[in-house]
């Protein structure tokens, strides 16, 4: 989504992302992935999370999931993946997006920090994680070619799609991060 910030933000969306670690983190991650939207904090999962249903209750965390809500609060697209790399394809939410035909927002003039970024301890660095996504990238597409039934090559096949996402968003967010720095 921050790679295509411009194609929500045309379609009059808001967006933000709602995670279960505190604001210094995801302070700290706005800014170490240059996202153009804000990560909000649920600790426990009781304001949004457990609300929309996506909580997770053996990991104690949310399930990976976006909504498209209109503006008054209806649910008008879900989608809740099975693991943190489970994402849809961008089409599939700005097509919901623009069915809600909202106007145009502006680009928003940067990211309010009212918090100093703190990693917490299970950070990972933005040049590891693309490591780390370009071997899962790999071994899915192993999978792929080793899977003998139909819906366990498709499920690889999806995963090693999702991960090439992933390298190609964070290629463009790793050449923004060397250009600030």
């Amino acid at each position: 989504m921050a790679r295509d910030y411009e194609a929500y933000t045309s379609t009059g969306a808001t967006i933000a992302a709602i995670v279960i670690d505190s604001p210094e983190q995801n302070a700290a991650m706005v800014q170490k992935l240059a996202l153009p939207f804000p990560i909000l904090s649920d600790p426990g999962g009781e304001r949004a999370i457990k609300a929309f249903d996506v909580w997770n209750e053996q990991g104690k965390m949310a399930k990976p999931a976006i909504f498209v809500l209109t503006p008054h609060g209806d649910e008008a697209y879900r989608y809740v993946g099975i693991d943190f790399m489970d994402r849809p394809n961008d089409d599939a939410i700005l097509l919901a997006l623009a069915d809600l035909n909202l106007p145009s927002l502006d680009r928003l003039q940067g990211i309010i920090a009212h918090q100093t970024p703190q990693p917490g301890r299970r950070a990972i660095s933005l040049e590891n994680l693309a490591v780390y996504m370009r071997g899962v990238r790999f071994s899915s597409m192993a999978l792929a070619g080793r899977a003998r039934d139909p819906f366990d090559r498709q499920e690889a096949e999806r995963t090693t799609q999702m991960a090439e996402r992933y390298v190609t968003a964070q290629g463009a967010t790793l050449r923004i991060v060397k250009s600030d720095g």
